[in-house]
């Protein structure tokens, strides 16, 4: 083989590592749709959606240096939203469960009770209740949403959450009868499975931590990353199955 057709054979097999390398590369992130009743949801088209719990939303707060669980915080209430076009899914509002079912407001407003059920010392929430308000979550003027973006990553669908954020107010274990209120924020993710005529969404060990900013009386005394877990079923408010694709 002459050396011209040496360097033709190399320059087409590096070609062709390239092309497959572009590929695998596209592959591993492609771009992900919401499909109703197995159709693409239509450009300039929403489809409202809410869900149903499947396993307690759970908040563990960890401590910074060891990542030990400071509080366990079991939250429960549904979500109202859209999808659309391009893998966009926009949460418009949370709700407390029946049969009260009201609509969770910011700071000052509604909020949702739950329940600390741990407790690891120090500056950290009493077993007991807390209570929880969303934070820019809102359709009052300006109209504030949680926007999430599906992604396939390899075989597995993620749903990625531009930010999500909530404040916190519980008792504190010590001093006696002081509150800590915290602000907690950031991005996360969740694997979305299809599962009959829902879409099952679940927060696990490897979504993101959101961070907290704990205050006393005014105060900052700490950041304290917090995971969040749980489970919920997203359905179309509509008749007809809903599908990530």
């Amino acid at each position: 083989m002459s050396k011209m057709t040496n360097i033709k054979v190399l320059g087409l097999a590096l070609f062709a590592m390239f092309a497959f390398s572009a590929v695998a590369a596209s592959a591993a992130f492609a771009e992900s749709e919401w499909l109703w009743k197995s159709r693409v949801i239509p450009a300039g088209e929403e489809l409202p959606t809410d869900t149903e719990t499947v396993e307690t939303l759970t908040l563990d707060v960890l401590d910074p240096a060891t990542k030990l669980i400071l509080n366990e915080i079991l939250c429960s209430g549904l979500f109202e939203g859209t999808v659309l076009p391009g893998g966009v899914d926009l949460i418009t509002d949370a709700w407390t469960l029946p049969p009260s079912q009201q609509l969770i407001g910011e700071l000052g407003g509604n909020s949702v009770t739950c329940e600390v059920t741990f407790d690891g010392g120090g500056t950290s929430c009493e077993v007991g209740s807390a209570s929880v308000w969303v934070d820019e979550l809102t359709l009052t003027s300006p109209a504030l949403t949680w926007e999430t973006l599906i992604e396939l990553d390899g075989t597995t669908f993620l749903d990625h959450f531009h930010n999500v954020a909530f404040e916190l107010l519980c008792k504190l274990l010590e001093p006696v009868g002081t509150e800590l209120e915290a602000l907690c924020s950031g991005l996360t993710s969740a694997v979305l499975e299809n599962e009959g005529e829902a879409v099952l969404i679940s927060f696990n060990e490897e979504s993101e931590e959101l961070q907290c900013v704990n205050s006393v009386g005014g105060t900052e005394v700490e950041k304290t990353p917090t995971a969040i877990l749980g489970k919920f079923d997203i359905l179309s408010v509509n008749a007809g199955s809903l599908a990530v694709s």
